[in-house]
């Protein structure tokens, strides 16, 4: 095709690269045979120096015992079947900032499951500060790597501004927005927990790998950077696609797989549990507590575990403005046959590659399999911000979201003001939208009211500085009011000198006790009104729909207290390792873990999201123990992963994350969606089990897997 413009491009000082390309976006790519080979991501992972320099602080029971100068072990026993083990340097702090990946080898020859949180430290660290975390599980028997895929700060990458939207990046820089110091590492924190009672941990190394930077990663910052299927181009790894052709093969497996292999037979029509107590049938999905745990009911009436997905669907995609030198094909504008490739400046990679697997009218058959493939991986729910034909779909239950702050919140950082007539009316509008031709829907499993709030920014405060007819701030005034007698005491206990109440603005920056107690005081009120106000416009609208809350990721308690008093289920979004972690302490109502990943560096997406692990492998065990931990907790009414399609490898912008069930190609990885089966096959009878440990229980099921 004849190029009709050229387009400079400065990547920085050193590089210019010339582009032509076809009317709007048909990209001519031809200039590919050149370029070197790719890399395989397990090359690049492989070890490359190994620490000597190694000491150990351990409990008396442990033994860390040096074979050579790179080899360790350490066995003993566990004083409650866990301890927490310190390696460190001999002297000072190692430095692996020329590294963007530390790999623990080591081979469980224990009777007993192992799993060990491990931790990178900085001085001062905690779990979310100055420190970078992995884990990995290893059965009895195996040789496994807990590997960390560590971040370093934004002013350290080297790598061309067409790259910033990556929060991986080709030349090894990966972002976090807490902080983390690759060149001064003070220990490698190991707890580690186990089914038995000792250990033993053998062949033990820890190395670094993945030179860090664009010198050492020139090949890999090629352009263009992805190829015709959105993938990275410069890299291989396993089951990366080579050929189109490819893809009706895999369907054409998959799809003999999914008719031979349909689902749990313990699941009924919604994913209930269809041999499992039979309670009232309303028609449906509401709370009970049954037998000492909370339970999610089925319209049919049988117990329920939301096992599900967030963002399932197709809408993945990556801007296209301004970044054209990073793919090597984009359709042309006028070329039917990939229309909705292109939408807004984004290119949707996955319906690219379905419209390769299934024709021009892809739509019916592509969306009837992610029905066919969740029942088979034991899913059993559509979880927030899914493509909207699914929830039409009516095969799978689902939940859905209304958003609020987003378009108005005085108080700053999503939260509305919940005293305002806009926002009560606007809650109504929404919910009576939200569904599909305004209908409650038996299929629905509920409804969330905004995604997290930033609770924790000093809402309080700014509500004095808001107008004086805003509601929010009328009603502050009005309870402070009730409190005291006179503004000369509310100036008594703030240490103000206000002449009167509509004087009244900022608050002191100096806390005195009174404006401690005032502002947890205000903090209940105003979250109260909120989770009030949404409670009673779901049972007006929706009254037959859970109202779910707001995924909340962190908040005062005064607000979470008042969130619990006014949901019918409390939503989290709890990055943790495990679905447990995050709950509030004598919690007496159902949760749901509303959102949650694990991702890694082996498979070709360079970001390894909110908590990154080391492989495939640990990445299907970390998911599993952490629904499972769900499964066997008495509050936990089910868990929604983030998210069901990986992030764009060139970002969406700001995330470019390992984290789908399926890749780019919409095909499925199968180390995760096996284990996600398996766990599904045996989580309703898990919970007649009293008193079952969890590593037990993950025992068990890996060695039954086995």
């Amino acid at each position: 095709t004849s190029p009709t413009f050229s387009k400079i491009m400065f990547m920085n000082t050193r590089v210019l690269v010339v582009l032509s390309f076809v009317t709007c976006f048909g990209l001519c790519a031809e200039s590919q045979a050149d370029a070197s080979s790719p890399v395989h991501i397990d090359d690049l992972l492989k070890p490359i120096k190994v620490l000597h320099d190694i000491e150990c602080v351990a409990p008396k029971a442990i033994q860390f015992l040096k074979k050579d100068e790179a080899t360790f072990s350490l066995s003993g026993t566990l004083s409650g079947k866990r301890a927490t083990i310190v390696l460190r340097p001999e002297a000072g702090s190692w430095d692996i900032s020329a590294y963007s990946y530390v790999r623990v080898d080591l081979m469980n020859t224990g009777t007993g499951l192992v799993w060990i949180q491990g931790r990178l430290d900085n001085k001062g660290a905690e779990n979310w500060h100055n420190s970078t975390p992995s884990m990995a599980y290893v059965m009895p028997g195996e040789r496994v790597v807990l590997g960390f895929a560590y971040p370093r700060a934004a002013d350290l990458n080297d790598a061309d501004a067409i790259f910033d939207s990556q929060s991986g990046k080709p030349n090894g820089h990966r972002m976090h927005w807490k902080p983390f110091d690759p060149e001064a590492v003070i220990a490698c924190r190991l707890l580690i927990q186990s089914s038995a009672d000792e250990i033993s941990l053998q062949q033990m190394q820890v190395s670094l790998a993945q030179p860090y930077g664009v010198e050492a990663n020139a090949s890999l910052m090629e352009l263009p950077y992805l190829d015709a299927y959105g993938q990275v181009r410069q890299l291989d790894w396993q089951r990366k696609l080579q050929d189109e052709s490819e893809l009706s093969r895999r369907h054409a497996d998959e799809a003999h797989q999914l008719a031979m292999n349909p689902g749990p037979d313990a699941f009924n029509d919604y994913g209930g549990w269809a041999s499992g107590p039979q309670l009232a049938a309303t028609g449906f999905f509401r709370t009970e507590q049954y037998k000492g745990r909370w339970w999610l009911v089925d319209p049919s009436g049988q117990l329920f575990f939301s096992h599900g997905a967030n963002s399932t669907g197709f809408a993945q995609k990556t801007p296209i403005q301004g970044r054209e030198a990073l793919f090597a094909w984009l359709p042309n504008a006028d070329d039917s046959a990939f229309e909705g490739v292109v939408k807004k400046s984004n290119a949707h990679f996955v319906v690219a590659n379905l419209i390769r697997t299934f024709g021009p009218d892809w739509q019916e058959a592509a969306y009837d399999r992610v029905h066919r493939r969740m029942r088979q991986w034991g899913m059993n729910t559509i979880g927030a911000w899914s493509d909207a034909q699914l929830l039409r779909d009516r095969k799978t239950p689902y939940t859905t979201i209304l958003h609020i702050g987003h378009g108005y919140s005085p108080l700053g950082h999503g939260i509305s003001d919940p005293f305002a007539y806009e926002f009560k009316q606007a809650l109504r509008k929404g919910l009576a939208k939200m569904l599909h031709q305004g209908r409650q829907d038996a299929w629905c499993v509920g409804a969330f009211i905004d995604n997290e709030i930033d609770w924790s920014q000093d809402f309080v405060r700014t509500s004095f500085l808001l107008g004086k007819q805003q509601p929010v701030r009328v009603a502050v005034i009005a309870c402070l009011r009730e409190k005291y007698e006179s503004i000369n005491d509310l100036n008594t206990a703030w240490s103000t000198e206000f002449a009167e109440w509509e004087q009244v603005s900022a608050m002191p920056d100096e806390e005195t006790d009174g404006i401690v107690k005032d502002i947890s005081m205000l903090r209940h009120l105003i979250a109260g009104e909120y989770y009030q106000q949404c409670r009673d416009a779901m049972r007006e609208v929706l009254p037959d729909l859970l109202y779910l809350g707001s995924r909340m990721h962190k908040a005062p308690d005064e607000v979470m207290e008042e969130a619990i008093r006014s949901v019918d289920v409390l939503s989290l979004n709890a990055y943790e390792p495990l679905a447990s972690g995050h709950l509030p302490s004598e919690l007496d109502k159902p949760a749901l873990v509303s959102e949650f990943h694990f991702a890694a560096p082996d498979r070709g997406v360079p970001g390894t999201g909110l908590w990154p692990i080391g492989d495939q492998l640990q990445r299907s065990r970390a998911y599993v123990g952490y629904v499972m931990a769900g499964v066997l907790h008495p509050n936990v009414v089910g868990t929604h992963w983030f998210a069901y399609t990986d992030q764009s490898a060139a970002g969406r912008p700001g995330e470019n994350f390992q984290i789908g069930f399926v890749d780019v190609t919409d095909t499925p990885y199968p180390i995760i969606t096996g284990a996600s089966r398996d766990l599904a096959n045996v989580m309703y009878y898990l919970v007649d089990r009293e008193n079952l440990n969890l590593l037990e229980a993950l025992e068990k099921l890996w060695g039954n897997a086995r």
